[in-house]
């Protein structure tokens, strides 16, 4: 299944009722790329969030195909997000003690059994196209850079329509956080997946099909998305 992305008035709040972040109008087309950029502190985490379906206090239109997060339960939300959604995070979030493949193939852990096979199987040849030969090895031993790899081999595992990125070359040298970017845009594409990428990372973010803006919770220019979405319609 594939799903494209549309959003409209969205509005997001903090529990006390403060502004976060409002967004009026965005489009991305389902197996197209988006970037989000901006300084520290404007927003950009908090949308990733939200079009993951992770917080509560949404206002307005985010809808992933037909479904719309903000009217579904934080349950509803939570088994949208199990079954088509991949998440990389900038700290990785993998178990130390585990192996790469292990590590990569996680989700297979929390699906029905029939679809366990398929998904560690996606995970080995993930972490081979991404260049982690020694699947075996504990990721205590790795690199920052290998680290990230088994990340996105793990988020890609599911084969998610939608998979969400939040600093994935923060952490590496130069070297290595290009030929990352080069890997998970491949991938995404090869795959027909919806790809949103946080990053400060401007040659990351070259390789996208569309790059957003946000700076004070807004995005820069709402006029030039409307533009946009215009041109893609």
């Amino acid at each position: 299944m594939t799903f494209a992305l549309d959003v409209h008035d969205l509005k997001v709040s903090a529990a006390s009722g403060q502004s976060l972040l409002e967004i009026p109008r965005l489009e991305l087309a389902s197996g197209r790329s988006l970037g989000i950029r901006g300084p520290s502190g404007a927003g950009k985490s908090t949308l990733l969030y939200a079009l993951s379906g992770l917080l509560d206090c949404l206002e307005g239109r985010l809808c992933w195909g037909d479904i719309n997060l903000v009217e579904l339960s934080s349950r509803r939300r939570a088994a949208f997000r199990e079954h088509y959604v991949g998440m990389i995070f900038q700290d990785f979030l993998l178990f130390e003690e585990l192996d790469a493949l292990t590590n990569a193939g996680l989700s297979a852990l929390f699906r029905p059994r029939r679809e366990r096979g398929d998904i560690s199987a996606r995970a080995a040849d993930h972490l081979q196209r991404l260049g982690i030969q020694d699947s075996a090895r504990k990721v205590a031993s790795f690199s920052g850079g290998e680290r990230q790899r088994v990340a996105v081999a793990r988020a890609l595992a599911a084969n998610p329509s939608i998979l969400l990125a939040d600093e994935p070359t923060a952490s590496l040298h130069r070297s290595a956080a290009d030929a990352l970017s080069q890997d998970l845009v491949a991938l995404a594409r090869d795959a027909g997946t919806t790809l949103v990428v946080v990053s400060h990372d401007e040659r990351l973010l070259a390789r996208l099909d569309e790059v957003l803006t946000i700076a004070d919770g807004r995005p820069t220019d709402p006029a030039y998305i409307n533009k946009r979405t215009a041109d893609h319609a």
